[in-house]
């Protein structure tokens, strides 16, 4: 199977190198990347050259020359030029893990009718894995319906995240908590994988309206069109913790949108998309992911990550050889 890996860049060429090398690494090898560059970069450009260099695959590469255009745009694009089979989505600050591919290959093989998913993400920061974060569908109840009607009780006047916090085991990174929907639990997370046909068939139907929680958006949309789904519970990116703040900061605008607002406003249009809250004819697909994927971070998945970050290194920072056995006599 083909899988068409779509890559949003924008003025990060040091993450964009490692994300492309990740892909490079994959067990599975027949693949294609499509890179959107967001932002006018020849130093992005420059390590697309570079990356096209080492590889035989056929890589796309896509610029506008305009900032914070493409993102919600790449959503439309991307299914009417992909060659793959399947699509799986990587931020350029993301890392895709050694099987990834082989394992999106395996599950979409073994279920035709699935037509897109969301899967598990392991957060790091450097060369240190800090924790799972665990995606959720909406058949994922919690262990009572009370815990449920509390929240809907405050919709929308309480906190956006207040029910998340209660209801999962652990506290969720905060990004999780943004690509959930406020009334009903539909949180996703990287990285995003479709079936190509089946956004084919739909695409003249979704509206694209925000740059910045246009997975929401777009997945939300995907949902009420009658796509089936399921959430992957193994581990398929490494999601990047770094130190460029937060798009919530009060206040933080770009091109004049308030990016807080407008997160609410997509929750807000996915709600409507699933107006009786419980009550709804589910799409969910149930899959078992074999016992063998890991879950949680243990001592293999700490060594596979260091593998991985050391095998990119060994190709973009190659050691030095030397052909000839150095003589000392010569001298």
């Amino acid at each position: 199977m083909k899988i068409s890996v779509i890559v949003r860049t924008y003025k990060r060429p040091e993450f964009l190198e490692q994300a492309l090398t990740s892909i490079q690494l994959q067990t599975h090898k027949d693949w294609e990347v499509i890179i959107f560059d967001d932002g006018d970069s020849s130093l992005n450009q420059k390590i697309v050259n570079g990356f096209k260099e080492r590889t035989n695959n056929l890589v796309t590469y896509i610029n506008s020359g305009k900032e914070h255009h493409l993102f919600k745009e790449s959503w439309k694009i991307a299914p009417k030029i992909a060659n793959g089979e399947v699509m799986i989505r990587l931020d350029d600050d993301d890392l895709l893990d050694y099987e990834c591919l082989e394992f999106i290959d395996m599950i979409f093989t073994k279920t035709p009718d699935l037509d897109f998913a969301y899967g598990n993400s392991a957060l790091f920061k450097n060369k240190k894995l800090f924790t799972i974060m665990d995606t959720k569908t909406p058949f994922d109840y919690p262990k009572t319906r009370a815990t449920w009607s509390g929240y809907i009780k405050g919709h929308p006047y309480n906190k956006p995240w207040s029910f998340t916090e209660k209801y999962f085991d652990k506290p969720k990174h905060i990004s999780s908590i943004i690509h959930s929907s406020k009334l009903n639990q539909f949180c996703i997370f990287h990285p995003y994988v479709m079936r190509t046909k089946s956004i084919l068939g739909v695409l003249d139907k979704i509206t694209m309206t925000s740059n910045f929680v246009d997975d929401l958006e777009f997945l939300g949309s995907l949902d009420n069109l009658g796509l089936r789904y399921s959430s992957l519970k193994r581990v398929l990116t490494y999601v990047r913790k770094h130190d460029e703040g937060s798009i919530t900061e009060d206040g933080k605008k770009i091109n004049g949108v308030n990016l807080w607002d407008d997160i609410l406003r997509v929750r807000d249009k996915v709600d409507f998309l699933r107006p009786n809250g419980l009550e709804f004819k589910s799409n969910v697909i149930k899959i078992k992911v074999p016992y063998n994927y890991n879950t949680q971070i243990d001592s293999e998945m700490k060594d596979t990550f260091t593998n991985l970050l050391s095998n990119i290194d060994n190709i973009l920072k190659p050691k030095p050889t030397f052909k000839d056995k150095f003589d000392w006599r010569r001298f």
